[in-house]
């Protein structure tokens, strides 16, 4: 009996230790988005899911696009912020993605953008996923 006590103890320190460790915080949100910007090589030219899949402890909370009415290009770049506040509040980091130009059609976009108060919501992640990434450039506003 002692012996199903230890072995039950090890398993939850075990478990309860690796849990702890998926639960990364982030601490300095400015230096955490600046490390994708020095690293934006690894971005650049590639689909936006691979930064997506890179900041998982700490995504993006709301988005606004640049849409224009170039038919060519309507979409040219996308600003993302960490943080629940408006979208246009100052003194939030901000992440500063220039698209590759392309012709999709953005009106889903703008009715998610009205939608969801510039929410970044699983419709807005699913509109990005396939864009390609031009440039990555990061800032507090």
């Amino acid at each position: 009996m002692k012996f199903f006590f230890t072995l039950l103890f090890v398993s939850i320190m075990i478990l309860s230790g690796g849990w702890a460790k998926a639960q990364k915080t982030v601490s300095d949100t400015l230096a955490y988005a600046k490390k994708f910007e020095i690293n934006k090589e690894k971005y650049i030219g590639k689909k936006f899911s691979l930064l997506l899949k890179d900041m998982t402890p700490l995504p993006f909370k709301k988005a606004k696009s640049d849409i224009r009415e170039d038919r060519n290009n309507p979409l040219t770049g996308t600003v993302f912020k960490f943080s629940d506040k408006d979208i246009d509040a100052p003194g939030q980091i901000t992440v500063a993605i220039k698209w590759k130009p392309d012709d999709t059609p953005v009106t889903p976009l703008e009715f998610f953008e009205q939608e969801h108060n510039y929410g970044f919501t699983v419709s807005e992640k699913n509109f990005f996923d396939n864009r390609i990434i031009q440039d990555i450039v990061v800032y507090k506003q």
